[in-house]
């Protein structure tokens, strides 16, 4: 979504408000588009998403948010905006004087702590929640770390100030009319069909794992839903979360009432 809302109004000061009604908007227009699929009982179309396909859609996915991830991982300020593998990699080789020695310590002593956490749980099931409390643990052990050192993690990016409370309402800023109309109609149906074939990726992968079928038609139907409500919360289109059916498939996470309990905790 960013990527296609940049190419047309570049985000700034200058255009903020109207990026967040665009925003929201093609938020809700995707959100229209999916459970418009689910209501029309059209669920039988994932049918032709064939394995491959879904395994290498995660796979690029992951690609993709890996090499994003290298602008914090190696403290990069001057980062670009687009998300092909190209123009990132340009991007790290062409900064290497704001690689910070700083960050890239920190940020690789917690990946290979989550790394050996996931390995030895693997190795010892019984100590499955070693690998689940390991994200949670580097959070809070690097946060102690860099208030410990004060002065001297200035040069370590730190996330500053985040306001209390829940997002605010934004259903007033909806965008119905004027020339940018047809833009977040155009990006609400692209990030809308990403969106979903990453959710219902997901859930056919564990799915597959568990033997048992998803409904595609109620996959629509929520994720359509989900994206509704949240546009006029202040929030972007979304999909599936994998973290979810990854703690449900764990020995004390199959009841259904742990994604309720992990939202109400959000």
């Amino acid at each position: 979504m960013g990527t296609m809302l940049s190419e047309a109004l570049p985000y700034g000061e200058d255009h903020h408000a109207l990026y967040l009604k665009l925003a929201f908007t093609s938020t809700f227009v995707a959100g229209i588009f999916q459970a418009s699929l689910g209501f029309f009982r059209l669920g039988f179309l994932i049918d032709f998403l064939s394995k491959p396909t879904l395994l290498g859609f995660m796979s690029g996915a992951a690609v993709i948010v890996s090499l994003q991830q290298l602008k914090s991982l190696l403290g990069i300020v001057h980062f670009t905006d687009k998300m092909q593998i190209v123009p990132v990699l340009s991007s790290v080789f062409h900064h290497t004087d704001e690689w910070s020695w700083q960050t890239i310590v920190i940020g690789m002593l917690f990946l290979i702590l989550m790394l050996t956490a996931r390995q030895f749980s693997i190795w010892k099931p019984k100590f499955f929640w070693i690998s689940a409390a390991a994200p949670l643990t580097s959070v809070i052990l690097s946060t102690v770390i860099v208030a410990l050192l004060g002065a001297k993690a200035h040069k370590i990016a730190t996330i500053g100030h985040l306001p209390k409370g829940l997002n605010p309402p934004s259903s007033k800023m909806l965008y119905f009319g004027g020339s940018y109309l047809i833009l977040a109609i155009k990006t609400g149906i692209v990030t809308g069909i990403l969106s979903l074939t990453e959710g219902i990726a997901v859930g056919r992968t564990f799915a597959a794992l568990k033997n048992y079928q998803v409904d595609g038609n109620q996959e629509m139907m929520a994720i359509g839903l989900m994206n509704m409500v949240g546009s006029c919360s202040s929030c972007y289109v979304t999909t599936g979360c994998g973290e979810v059916p990854v703690d449900l498939g764990d020995p004390w996470g199959r009841p259904y009432l742990t994604p309720c309990l992990s939202s109400r905790i959000l």
